[in-house]
C-alpha cells in the first residue's frame, strides 16, 4: 500500500508538471518546421544578422520570445530574441538602442507603455538575435503555433 501511494504522488506530480508548464522546446521545433518552408518557388530563408533601418516600417511583438518586422511589400522577418524578455507585452512600443543605421543580432531594446501621460518602461533590457526572412503565410502559422502554448 505504502507503494502504491508513492507511486500515486509521482503520477499526480508529473500530470501537474505537464499542465502547468508549456512545451516550450515543441514550440520552437514547430516554428523550426514552419520558416524552413520555401519562401517563392524552391527559394528558401537565409537568417541575416542585420536590417537596414529602412528596410522595415513596423515591429509586432508575438510573445516574449518572438518579434516581427514587417517590411513594405509584405516582407517579414521573425527575430527570435536571445532570451525571454520579461515584461514585454504584445501591446508595448519597443526603444531600441542604435550604433548605427542598421539594427543587428545582440543590439538591445526595452519595452515602453505609451498610456496615459509619459512613457513608463514595462521590460527589461533585452536582446535581438538573428533575422529570419518569411511570407505572410509562414507569420500566420507561427502566430498559430506560439497561441497553442499560451505564456
Amino acid at each position: 500500500m505504502k507503494n502504491l501511494c508513492a507511486l500515486m504522488v509521482v503520477m499526480l506530480a508529473g500530470c501537474a508538471g505537464d499542465a502547468t508548464k508549456p512545451d516550450y522546446e515543441a514550440q520552437e521545433e514547430s516554428i523550426d518546421q514552419i520558416l524552413t518552408q520555401p519562401l517563392a518557388g524552391n527559394e528558401y530563408a537565409e537568417q541575416v544578422r542585420c536590417l537596414a533601418t529602412y528596410t522595415y516600417n513596423s515591429v509586432e511583438i508575438l510573445d516574449s520570445r518572438h518579434v516581427v518586422f514587417k517590411g513594405p511589400g509584405g516582407r517579414y522577418w521573425l527575430n527570435r530574441l536571445r532570451n525571454r524578455c520579461l515584461g514585454l507585452r504584445r501591446n508595448d512600443t519597443l526603444k531600441f538602442a542604435l550604433r548605427t543605421s542598421q539594427i543587428c543580432d545582440l543590439d538591445t531594446f526595452e519595452a515602453i507603455s505609451i498610456a496615459v501621460g509619459s512613457p513608463t518602461r514595462t521590460s527589461a533590457t533585452c536582446s535581438l538575435g538573428t533575422f529570419t526572412p518569411m511570407t505572410e503565410d509562414q507569420l500566420k502559422a507561427v502566430k498559430a503555433a506560439l497561441e497553442r502554448v499560451q505564456e
